[in-house]
C-alpha cells in the first residue's frame, strides 16, 4: 500500500495518543422528567469511551479459544432487517433455544424457519455437535411459504419455546406467524421438536379508515411469559396511501397477544385480533421484553418514534429564511403494561423530543474530537457534534430486578459535510456514514451514556467498498447492538464491529480485514458496565477472526448477532458466520453457506477480562490481588499501539483528587518502570512507555502490565505486549 496511506495511518495513531490530552468533561443534566416512569436524562461523557478504531492483532486466538457448536447452516446469511429482537433465549433449566432463517438453495427464493435446542449436559467429550437435539440443521417451525425473519422465545414454567416468523402462501400477503413445540407441551419435556402453527396464524390488521385495506404487518418481534406471547411487527408497505383518505400507511407497530393452551383436548396457539399501538415509527425499530419476578409481570414495547420538523438555519447558512426538513428519529419512545399485554400505558420518551441538529442541546449529544490538519503538526481538538439516531438497530431488556434497559446506535450529522448540492451548499445535511456511537440507557440510574465511540471517519476505506444501495442500517463501523443484565447488574452490550483489526506489516503494508471484494469482515465485540466500577469496559473483541483478502467460503464474517435476554453463569450468544463477508443476502451475486453459531461466554471471566483487555478465560495474569478492581476514582485505559515496538501511549482519567501511581511491572510482578507517582487533579492526561526500565535499559520482548494505583491500594492493571 502506497506511502500516502501509511502516513494518514501514522496521522490516527498520533490523534489517538494526543487525544488523551484532553480533560473529563462533567456530567449535563438536561432535566428532562419523564411523565410515567424513570429519572431525569442524564448525559454522562465520563461514561464515553475514546476511539478504539486502530489496533493492532490481538495476542489471543479466535473465539478466546472456547467452543463454537454450530445449529445449522444457511444461504440466507442476512437475518434482518435492522431491529432483530432475539434469535436465542435460555429456559431456568439451562436449555437454549435458537431459530434463524434457513435459505434452502443458493438463489435464496426458498427459506423456511428453523429452529435448535442445545444443552450443555449432552454434549460428549470430542463431539460438539451432539448438544444439538433436533440434529444437524433443526427442525422446521413454519408451515407456509417463505417463512423468516425469526425470533424466539420461551414458556419459562415448562420451557416450551415459540417462534415467530413472517410467510406467505400463494398469491397472499406476508403476514405474521408463529408456531410452538407441540412435542414438547404435550409430552411434558419427553420429545422435542415438532412444532404446531395456529389454525390460521394472527389475522391481518386492516386499516379502520379503509377495512379492506391490509396492512402488511411483517418482521415481528417476540415476548414471553408463561403461555402468554406477545408479537408486534410493522407494516411494510409503509408508502402506500388509503385510498379513502389518501393519508400514507406509515410505518405502524401492530401488536398481537396469543395464547397456548388446549382447545378441545389438542394443544393450539390463538391470537387475539391485532391492535395498532403505535401509528408512526421511524425504520423497523419496534422491540419487545417481558419480565416477571416479585408477584407481578410487565412487559415493554419501545421504538423510535418519527419526529419530524422543518426548522430554520439562521446560523450555518447565508440566508436566514433558508430551511431544511430534519428527523430526530433518536427520539425513543415506550409503552408498558402491567397485566399481561391487556392494558397499555401511554406512550413516554427516554430521550430528549423535539430537539435537532441545530439546537443548542440535540439528544445525546457527544463531545467528540476530529484532527486538525490546518495547523503543523496535526493536532486534536474538541468540537460538539450533533448526534442523529439513525432509524435502526434498536434493542431493549429487563435486568433481573425488573428494570427495563435500552441500547442503540447512532451515527455523527454534519452541517457542512456530505450530500452537499450547488443549490443547497452549505446548508445541507449530511451523514458521515463512518462515524458511529452506541448509545445505552437504563431506568434506575436514567442516564444514557456512550458505549463506545468510534471514529472511522478519519480513516476511509476505499469509495467501492460496498455497492450505492447499502442500506442506512449499515451506516457506521459499530453497529446492531444488544444488551443483556446479570444478577450482579453487570450489563452487558454486544455488537458489529466493522474494520476493527489492521495489521501494519514490515512497516510497508496495511491489512484491513476486508474480502478480497472489499467488503468488511465484522467482528462481534462487547463493552460491560459494571456498577463496581461506575464507567464502561474498553471494547473487547470476542470473535478476533482476520481473514482479509479472503475469497468467497473463506471469510470469517461474524453478523446478525443476538444476545438471551437471560444471563445465567454464562451469557449466551446466537450469530452467523458468514463465509463471504459483507451485509446483503448476498454480495454481487457471491454465494457461501453460512453457519449459525452458538457460542456460551463465562459471565465472570467476561467481566474480568473486559476491565483488563485480556483473554475471556485467562490463566495468565500474574496474581489474582493484581486482577483489575474497578475503582471508582479513576480509570486506566489501553495502550495504542498494542502490540507494540518503539512506545505505547495510554491515557488515564481520574475523577478525584488524590495520590496515585502508574508504572509498568512485569509477569513475574516486578516493577520495571514507575511512569508517575504523586498527586493529580481531576482530568484526562497521556502517558508513554517507551519500552525501557529505569536503570535505563531496553527491556526485552514479551508481556508486561501497566499498573495504576490508587491511595488505597487498589489495582487496575492492562496487559501490553512488546515486540522487538
Amino acid at each position: 500500500m502506497n506511502r500516502a496511506l501509511l502516513i494518514t495511518f501514522a496521522l490516527i495513531l498520533f490523534a489517538l495518543a494526543a487525544f488523551a490530552n484532553n480533560e473529563v468533561v462533567n456530567p449535563v443534566l438536561l432535566g428532562v422528567n419523564l411523565p410515567v416512569y424513570g429519572r431525569p436524562i442524564n448525559v454522562d461523557y465520563t461514561h464515553s469511551f475514546s476511539p478504539m478504531g486502530i489496533c493492532t492483532i490481538p495476542p489471543f486466538p479466535p473465539f478466546h479459544d472456547l467452543d463454537v457448536y454450530i445449529a445449522g447452516d444457511t444461504y440466507y446469511e442476512m437475518q434482518h432487517n435492522s431491529t432483530k429482537g432475539r434469535n436465542i433465549a435460555v429456559d431456568p433449566d439451562g436449555g437454549v433455544h435458537i431459530a434463524w432463517t434457513d435459505g434452502i438453495t443458493p438463489t435464496y427464493t426458498q427459506r423456511r424457519a428453523k429452529y435448535n435446542y442445545f444443552h450443555i449436559d449432552s454434549v460428549r467429550a470430542g463431539d460438539p455437535s451432539s448438544g444439538w437435539v433436533c440434529g444437524f440443521d433443526g427442525a422446521q417451525a413454519d408451515g407456509r411459504d417463505r417463512a423468516g425473519f425469526v425470533n424466539v422465545s420461551v414458556n419459562d414454567y415448562s420451557t416450551v419455546p415459540t417462534v415467530a416468523y413472517h410467510d406467505n402462501r400463494g398469491t397472499e400477503n406476508l403476514k405474521s406467524n408463529a408456531a410452538f413445540d407441540a412435542m414438547y407441551y404435550v409430552t411434558g419435556g419427553a420429545n422435542r421438536c415438532v412444532f404446531l402453527q395456529s389454525e390460521v396464524g394472527p389475522d391481518p390488521y386492516y386499516v379502520p379508515e379503509w377495512p379492506t385495506f391490509d396492512c402488511v404487518a411483517i418482521w415481528p418481534k417476540i415476548a414471553q411469559l408463561d403461555t402468554t406471547v406477545f408479537m408486534v411487527s410493522t407494516c411494510s408497505n409503509s408508502s402506500d396511501t388509503i385510498p379513502a383518505t389518501g393519508e400514507e400507511v406509515g410505518q405502524r407497530v401492530i401488536y398481537y397477544r396469543g395464547f397456548v393452551k388446549d382447545v378441545a383436548s389438542v394443544p393450539q396457539l390463538v391470537f387475539e385480533p391485532p391492535i395498532e399501538m403505535v401509528d408512526e415509527q421511524t425504520g423497523i425499530t419496534c422491540d419487545l421484553a417481558a419480565w416477571s419476578g416479585e408477584g407481578r409481570t410487565e412487559v415493554a414495547m419501545a421504538f423510535i418514534s418519527r419526529d419530524q420538523d422543518i426548522v430554520a438555519d439562521p446560523f450555518y447558512c447565508d440566508a436566514p429564511n433558508y430551511y431544511t426538513t430534519l428527523y430526530d428519529a433518536a427520539t425513543i419512545m415506550v409503552r408498558r403494561s402491567q397485566d399481561l399485554g391487556e392494558t397499555w400505558s401511554p406512550e413516554y420518551y427516554i430521550t430528549e423530543p423535539y430537539l435537532h441538529i441545530y439546537s443548542d442541546y440535540p439528544d445525546s449529544i457527544y463531545l467528540g474530537w476530529e484532527l486538525d490538519s490546518s495547523v503543523t503538526p496535526p493536532e486534536t481538538v474538541h468540537v460538539y457534534r450533533p448526534v442523529y439516531g439513525r432509524p435502526t438497530d434498536f434493542n431493549i431488556t429487563y435486568s433481573p430486578e425488573g428494570k427495563l434497559h435500552a441500547v442503540w446506535g447512532e451515527f455523527l450529522m454534519s452541517p457542512h459535510e456530505g450530500w452537499e448540492t450547488s443549490t443547497e451548499a452549505p446548508c445541507s445535511v449530511g451523514a458521515w456514514r463512518n462515524i458511529s456511537v452506541i448509545c445505552h440507557w437504563d431506568e434506575e440510574r436514567g442516564v444514557i451514556d456512550t458505549v463506545t465511540y468510534d471514529p472511522m471517519w478519519l480513516f476511509r476505506p476505499p469509495a467501492d467498498y460496498r455497492p450505492e444501495t447499502t442500506p442506512i442500517s449499515q451506516s457506521g463501523p459499530s453497529h446492531e447492538p444488544q444488551v443483556t443484565v446479570d444478577e450482579d447488574g453487570n450489563v452487558f452490550v454486544f455488537w458489529h464491529q466493522r474494520w476493527s483489526e489492521y495489521w501494519w506489516c514490515d512497516q510497508e503494508t496495511l491489512f484491513i480485514d476486508n474480502s478480497a471484494l472489499n467488503y468488511p469482515n465484522s467482528e462481534i465485540y462487547c463493552a460491560v458496565f459494571s456498577p463496581d466500577s461506575g464507567y464502561w469496559s474498553d471494547p473487547l473483541n470476542i470473535s478476533n477472526t482476520f481473514t482479509p483478502g479472503c475469497s468467497t467460503g473463506s471469510c470469517w464474517s461474524e453478523i446478525e448477532l443476538t444476545v438471551a435476554d437471560r444471563v445465567d453463569d454464562h451469557v449466551h450468544l446466537m450469530f452467523i458466520i458468514d463465509k463471504c463477508a459483507g451485509v446483503y443476502i448476498h454480495e454481487f451475486g457471491e454465494v457461501a453457506l453460512a453457519d449459525v453459531a452458538y457460542m456460551r461466554l463465562p459471565r465472570h471471566d467476561l467481566v474480568r477480562a473486559a476491565y483488563s483487555g485480556g483473554l475471556i478465560s485467562d490463566t495468565t495474569h500474574i496474581s489474582e490481588r493484581d486482577m483489575p478492581t474497578m475503582p471508582k476514582d479513576y480509570r486506566l485505559g489501553s495502550a495504542y499501539p498494542n502490540p507494540f515496538n518503539a512506545a505505547t501511549a495510554f491515557w488515564f482519567d481520574t475523577y478525584k483528587p488524590g495520590h496515585y501511581t502508574v508504572e509498568i511491572i512485569d509477569v513475574t510482578g516486578r516493577m520495571v518502570s514507575k511512569i508517575h507517582d504523586g498527586d493529580l487533579d481531576i482530568g484526562r492526561r497521556r502517558f508513554v512507555w517507551d519500552g525501557m526500565s529505569d536503570n535505563g535499559w531496553y527491556v526485552p520482548s514479551g508481556t508486561y502490565f501497566l499498573r495504576a494505583k490508587d491511595a488505597d491500594g487498589n489495582f487496575s492493571t492492562r496487559k501490553v505486549t512488546l515486540l522487538k
